[in-house]
């Protein structure tokens, strides 16, 4: 279990957090990849025997799907060089992309918007650096006040 009160622990934390995101997107690209070549294969496969309009509809179909797999392997490429450049070495104490602060029982990691992860028994919920919540409050410290999902809030760490 990670010591968040050290700085080594909480570097060994961040380090953990941005392995697993990576992690993440690097299934979203698998994922992305897969779907294209099924969708190539299904398109390959298709053959003029069956009714025209049918064929033509199978094969349009087949194209969004193709469309909108390679606009997702797109994106997740695109976060996973945006995750490679941040660099969680250092310990912040102002909230900035790749730090992560703890407020609501809650730690929230900036990054790029994946949602809630589980590490070392604790929920983390990792936040997009271009979401609204994040430019509401980057640059705030620890021990600062803000209004948060209708109440007021303290970011109780920052690192």
């Amino acid at each position: 279990m990670i010591d968040l009160k050290s700085s080594t622990g909480k570097i060994a934390f961040k380090n953990l957090l941005k392995t697993e995101c990576i992690s993440q997107i690097n299934k979203r690209i698998s994922n992305a990849k897969a779907a294209i070549a099924q969708a190539q294969d299904n398109a390959n496969s298709n053959d003029k025997s069956t009714a025209g309009d049918k064929y033509e509809i199978s094969r349009a179909m087949g194209q969004i799907d193709s469309n909108m797999n390679t606009k997702q392997l797109f994106e997740a490429e695109q976060e996973l060089a945006f995750l490679e450049k941040i660099d969680v070495s250092q310990i912040s104490d102002a909230i900035k992309i790749g730090s992560v602060f703890e407020m609501s029982e809650i730690l929230f990691f900036v990054a790029i918007g994946l949602g809630p992860l589980k590490i070392e028994d604790k929920k983390v919920m990792v936040v997009s650096s271009k979401s609204p919540f994040y430019e509401n409050i980057k640059t705030m410290q620890a021990g600062q006040v803000f209004e948060f999902m209708d109440k007021m809030d303290e970011i109780k760490m920052v690192f």
